[in-house]
């Protein structure tokens, strides 16, 4: 950091313009996210008691998300199952252009403990990604075209911040935001 001084403000307002070090290394994401795992739990502590602004957050992960390229990674295709409601099996059924029951029978699992439907996956990856692309992207279920969830005031990581600290590992840019969340607000870090 320049020779600027800290605000004594509690919740500054996010600094605008391009972070440093944004980390991509699902790797090194992977082992930092373990390594701070101690940290995210107090972090999750201290936001319980000082409830900074939601949109502290949005901002930070709307800016993050305009640095790091999605199809770089597809981490969240490989290691996230996504529940799919009738209506969005329809829809993927008329993207492919195919009848409802072969897409059922070949892209959609029932989960008959949970009582959801699920996107397939199949060597590891949801059955729909081909070297990181979606193939039904103008069709992704909402689960997908929501995701990393960081930017939503309703029902979104966003808006539990716990889920934010415990799915840190999986998505640089679910990592980045949080490690920069806890920057802005001045979190004393456990290095």
């Amino acid at each position: 950091m320049t020779g600027k001084r800290r605000s004594k403000k509690p919740w500054r307002k996010a600094d605008s313009g391009v972070f440093w070090g944004l980390l991509t290394d699902l790797v090194q994401i992977r082992a930092l996210a373990a390594a701070h795992d101690a940290e995210n739990v107090a972090f999750r502590r201290h936001l319980s008691v000082h409830h900074p602004p939601p949109h502290l957050l949005h901002d930070i992960g709307a800016r993050v998300q305009r640095e790091i390229n999605c199809t770089a990674c597809a981490n969240c295709c490989r290691q996230t199952r996504v529940e799919v409601r009738p209506e969005e099996v329809e829809d993927i059924a008329s993207h492919l252009q195919s009848r409802l029951p072969d897409v059922l029978h070949e892209y959609i699992e029932d989960d008959p403990a949970e009582h959801k439907l699920l996107l397939r996956h199949a060597a590891g990856e949801c059955v729909f990604l081909d070297e990181n692309l979606c193939m039904i992207y103008e069709a992704r279920p909402r689960p997908c075209r929501e995701f990393p969830h960081l930017t939503l005031d309703h029902e979104s990581l966003g808006s539990r911040l716990s889920s934010v600290c415990r799915n840190a590992w999986l998505c640089p840019i679910v990592f980045n935001t949080l490690e920069q969340f806890k920057h802005e607000l001045g979190f004393p870090r456990s290095h």
